[in-house]
C-alpha cells in the first residue's frame, strides 16, 4: 500500500499467525540504515487491516480536528484550512508538547518531489492555521516556534482513541521490522491495537510443539524479510515514480531574483537566456520602478529606466532588439518602447491606457503592432491594437462581450489572440480570437482576480493566474477548454513562457494590508495614525455603521475572502459569513444598524446578499441583471444601488425585484448621503463625482470638485466628499464641503489606498475618524520553472 501524501509505502505480508506491515520512507532522518529492513506485525483477522487505525478527532479548548475528513471545528462552527495547513496541525497534534522539525514537517506535507521551495510553502501553511486558530507567533496558545528548528503545540490535547504514529514519525523513520509472538484476537493485555509491536503480559514457556512452530515461523519469517528486501527496492522505486506523475526528472524552482522590495512583470528575451523586469528596491526611488534586465546565470543587472513609476509592465520584441512597457507615472502614464540595451524611450501611446485588471502588453510575431488594453468611449476597458510604424489605434473587432478586457497576448504564430474577459466583478473567461476576423471563442471561466496570462511555446495551451481572494495560483487550459492546476506556483501571478528552452518564469509574492486609523479633528492628522484592523493578511473596504460603534471589513485571514466585524477600536473580529472560498467583498450597513449588503460569488457570478448581523444567515436578493456588485443603500433602506462592473449602475428593491438604470453615464461605485446618490462617472481622461436624487430627478456634476484619476478612492458623509489626490506629492486626502462647493486638504497619506478607484477610505457618521488601507507588507521574486 503506498501512501503518496506522506512518502511512505506499507507492505503486508499474510502469514497463517499475523499480519506483517513493512513501512517505507525514502529520507530517513535518525542515520538509521535503509537496506536494513526490520519486519512490524500486527494480529491478522478475517478482512486485512492494511493501515493501523487511528483517532477520529483530537480535541484541543475549543477546537475539535477531524484527522479523517481533514476538517477543523470552532465549538462545532467549521473552519476553512489548507490541506498543507492541516497536515501541519494533525503532525503537530501527534507530538504534543514535542519539538517537530521544519525537516519533519515538509516530508509530512509534500509528497517526495513535489514542486515547492519547501521553507516559504511552511510558513504560509503554519501562517494560515494560526489565523485559523487565532493564535499569534508573538504570544502562542497553541503554534510555539522554536527559531530555526521547528514548531511545538503547547495546548492541552483531548484524543478520542489511541493515536497511530503521527505522519511525520512515518516520513522521518527508516523501515522497521519487529517481530512478536501471536496474540489471538484484534487486541490482548497489554498490547497496543496502533500498529505498534505487540507485546504479553505474562510471557509463558514454550512447549516442545510450540518450540517446532517457533523455528518454522522463523525460518518463514527469514524468508518474508529476504522477500521484503526485493519488494522493498521495487516500492521504493515505485514511489519515487509516482510521487511527481507530471513532472520530468530534476525537475526543481529556481529563484531568478531575490532582491529587496518587488520584482515584478517579468518577460523573456526571445532566445531565452534573459528576463527583463521591473524592480523597486533602489534606494533612490522611493519604492517606485524602473526596467532592468537580467541574464540567466548571472547576477548582473542593467538598468534601463531612470523615472521611477508607480508600475512597470514590460514586453520583449520578437526580435529582441527592444522592450515595450506600460508606465503608470505620478506625471507620465502610457506605453513606450526602449533598445534591449538600453537609449532614448520612444513613446507609443500616451493615453486611455486601462489601469483596471492586471496591465499587460502584447507584441505581434511580426513585431509591427501591440495590443493592450485601454479605455473606450465610456470609459469601460477594451483590447486595442496599435501600429508601430504609424503609431493610429484601432479597437479589437471581433471582440467578446465584455465588462473589463484585459491582458492580451498573441500566440506564438500570430493567428490567435487571448484575453481574459471579464463578465462581473471577480468573475471572468478566457476568450481566444482568431485572428484577425475571428470569430471568438470562450476557453475557460473563472471566479477571481486573472494575474497575467501566457502562451506555450508550441501555442497548444495557456497559462495563467488566478487569484481567488487568498494569493494567486498557476494554471493551464488547453484549447479545447481543459482547465488543470499546475503542481506549483502557489501566490504565483504573471506568468512568462520562453519560447525556446522550455523555460517558464513567474512572480512569487506575498503582501500584507492593514487598515489605519486618522483623527481628523487632531491638529495635525497624520500625527495621530494608529494601525487599527490588521492581521498577516489582507484587510479591505472598512465601513463604519451609522451609530459608528463597529466596523465592517473585508478580509481573507480565515483562507478566503469574507466580511467580518469589529468594534470602533478594532478588538474583538468576528467573521459575519462563513463562504469559504467564493470571493465576497464590499460590505454596506443599512441605516437601521442591524443590516449589510455585500457581494458574493457563491451562486457562480457576482450578486448581492443581505444579512442581519444577529442571526448570520446571508439571504440572496433576487434581481434582473444578476451580475452586480458593490452596493449601497438608500436611507431607508428600501432600495439598494449596484454597478454590473461595465459601468452601468443600477436601483432595485432591497427585498428583491427588477433592476433599473439609475444613471445614463458610466459608473461603477456610489454613495447615498441622505436622499441624495453621489456617483463615479468615467471618461477615458478620469473620473467626475455627479449628484442625483436617491428616487429619480435631474443629475449634475459636484461644481467645483477636481477630476479624479482612476487610483484615487473617495467617500462622503452628509458634510462632503473626502477623496485621495494621488497626483499630487505626497499623496493627500482632500475634503470638498457640499454646503459652501470649497476644497481644502486634510493629510497626507504614504501611498494611495488599496484598493483605489472608489471604496478605498472611509469616514466615521461624525466626521471625526478616518479609515484608510495600506500595505504593511510586500515581497515578491521571480521564480524559474521548466514549462509544463
Amino acid at each position: 500500500m503506498l501512501d503518496e501524501k506522506q512518502g511512505v509505502a506499507a507492505i503486508a505480508i499474510d502469514s497463517p499467525s499475523r499480519v506483517d506491515y513493512i513501512y517505507l520512507t525514502t529520507h530517513p532522518v535518525d542515520g538509521s540504515d535503509i537496506s536494513r529492513p526490520h519486519l512490524r506485525h500486527a494480529p491478522t483477522s478475517d478482512t486485512l487491516r492494511m493501515s493501523p487505525p487511528t483517532p477520529n478527532r483530537i480535541r484541543f479548548e475549543a477546537f475539535e480536528a477531524d484527522l479523517r475528513t481533514e476538517e477543523l471545528f470552532k465549538s462545532g462552527r467549521k473552519i476553512r484550512l489548507s490541506h498543507q495547513s492541516f497536515r501541519v496541525l494533525s503532525i503537530l497534534l501527534g507530538r504534543p508538547g514535542q519539538l517537530v522539525t521544519r525537516e519533519e514537517l515538509c516530508a509530512g506535507v509534500w509528497p517526495l518531489g513535489t514542486l515547492v521551495e519547501h521553507d516559504q510553502g511552511l510558513n504560509a501553511a503554519v501562517n494560515r492555521l494560526r489565523d485559523a486558530l487565532s493564535d499569534s507567533a508573538e504570544a502562542p496558545q497553541f503554534i510555539e516556534t522554536l527559531p530555526k528548528r521547528g514548531y511545538r503545540f503547547i495546548a492541552a490535547v483531548e484524543r478520542e482513541s489511541r493515536p497511530a504514529p503521527a505522519p511525520s514519525d512515518l516520513a522521518s523513520t527508516a523501515v522497521a521490522i519487529e517481530t512478536a509472538p501471536q496474540v489471538d484476537g484484534a487486541e490482548a493485555d497489554g498490547a497496543a491495537v496502533d500498529g505498534a509491536a505487540v507485546r504479553p503480559s505474562q510471557p509463558a514457556e514454550p512447549t516442545r510443539s510450540e518450540g517446532l512452530r517457533f523455528r518454522k515461523e522463523t525460518l518463514f519469517a527469514a524468508a518474508a524479510a529476504l522477500t521484503a528486501i526485493v519488494v522493498v527496492a521495487v516500492a521504493l522505486a515505485v514511489i519515487s515514480h509516482r510521487s511527481e506523475p507530471r513532472l520530468s526528472a530534476g525537475r526543481q524552482l529556481v529563484l531568478f531574483t531575490s532582491l529587496p522590495g518587488q520584482e515584478i512583470g517579468p518577460t523573456f528575451s526571445p532566445d531565452g537566456s534573459q528576463i527583463a523586469f521591473a524592480w523597486n528596491g533602489e534606494a533612490a526611488a522611493r519604492h517606485q520602478f524602473d526596467l532592468y534586465v537580467k541574464s540567466l546565470g548571472s547576477e548582473r543587472l542593467l538598468r534601463l529606466t531612470r523615472q521611477p513609476s508607480r508600475w512597470i509592465a514590460p514586453a520583449w520584441s520578437p526580435d529582441g532588439s527592444a522592450i515595450a512597457f506600460i508606465r503608470n507615472g505620478q506625471d507620465d502614464w502610457g506605453i513606450s518602447v526602449i533598445p534591449a540595451l538600453g537609449g532614448p524611450e520612444r513613446r507609443i501611446v500616451s493615453t486611455r491606457v486601462a489601469v483596471g485588471l492586471y496591465m499587460q502588453i502584447s507584441w505581434s510575431p511580426d513585431g509591427r503592432e501591440l495590443a493592450y488594453s485601454g479605455y473606450g468611449p465610456t470609459g469601460v476597458p477594451q483590447i486595442y491594437i496599435v501600429s508601430l510604424d504609424s503609431l493610429e489605434t484601432r479597437a479589437l473587432s471581433p471582440a467578446p462581450q465584455c465588462l473589463d478586457a484585459a491582458q492580451p497576448a498573441f500566440s506564438p504564430n500570430g493567428k490567435q489572440l487571448a484575453l481574459i474577459c471579464a463578465s462581473s466583478s471577480a468573475v471572468y473567461a478566457i476568450y481566444v480570437v482568431d485572428w484577425p476576423a475571428g470569430p471568438v471563442r470562450p476557453l475557460a471561466t473563472m471566479m477571481g482576480d486573472p494575474q497575467g496570462l501566457a502562451w506555450s511555446a508550441d501555442g497548444s495551451r495557456l497559462v495563467f493566474s488566478n487569484d481567488s481572494g487568498d494569493g494567486g495560483e498557476l494554471w493551464q487550459v488547453t484549447l479545447s477548454g481543459e482547465l488543470t492546476q499546475l503542481p506549483f506556483g502557489e501566490s504565483g501571478s504573471a506568468p512568462t513562457l520562453a519560447m525556446h528552452g522550455r523555460r517558464m518564469a513567474y512572480v512569487r509574492g506575498r503582501r500584507t494590508i492593514d487598515i489605519w486609523r486618522a483623527d481628523l479633528t487632531a491638529m495635525h492628522p497624520e500625527q495621530s495614525v494608529i494601525k487599527l484592523i490588521y492581521s498577516t493578511r489582507s484587510q479591505l473596504l472598512p465601513r463604519y455603521s451609522p451609530d459608528g460603534a463597529r466596523i465592517a471589513f473585508q478580509s481573507n485571514r480565515s483562507g478566503s475572502t469574507e466580511i467580518w466585524l469589529t468594534d470602533s477600536q478594532g478588538a474583538d473580529p468576528d467573521r459575519l459569513t462563513s463562504f469559504n472560498g467564493p470571493f465576497t467583498s464590499a460590505p454596506i450597513w443599512c441605516s437601521d444598524g442591524r443590516r449589510l449588503a455585500f457581494d458574493s460569488r457563491a451562486s457562480g457570478s457576482s450578486a448581492i446578499y443581505i444579512e442581519d448581523i444577529r442571526e448570520r444567515v446571508p439571504r440572496k436578493v433576487s434581481t434582473t441583471p444578476d451580475n452586480l456588485s458593490s452596493p449601497t443603500w438608500s436611507q431607508d433602506c428600501r432600495w439598494l444601488f449596484a454597478s454590473d462592473g461595465s459601468g452601468v449602475l443600477y436601483r432595485f428593491p432591497s427585498a428583491g425585484g427588477r433592476a433599473e438604470r439609475f444613471t445614463e453615464h458610466p459608473s461603477t461605485h456610489s454613495v447615498v448621503i441622505a436622499d441624495r446618490v453621489i456617483f463615479n462617472v468615467l471618461d477615458p481622461q478620469g473620473i467626475t463625482l455627479w449628484s442625483k436624487p436617491a428616487g429619480g430627478g435631474p443629475e449634475a456634476p459636484l461644481e467645483n470638485l477636481p477630476r479624479l484619476s482612476y487610483s484615487d478612492a473617495w467617500s462622503a458623509t452628509a458634510a462632503g466628499v473626502y477623496y485621495t489626490d494621488s497626483t499630487s506629492g505626497p499623496i493627500t486626502v482632500n475634503f470638498y464641503e457640499l454646503a459652501t462647493r470649497t476644497t481644502r486638504t486634510v493629510m497626507g497619506l504614504p501611498q494611495t489606498p488599496i484598493p483605489g478607484g472608489g471604496p478605498g477610505i472611509a469616514v466615521s457618521p461624525d466626521g471625526r475618524w478616518l479609515l484608510y488601507t495600506d500595505v504593511a507588507d510586500e515581497q515578491s521574486d521571480i521564480m524559474l520553472a521548466p514549462a509544463p
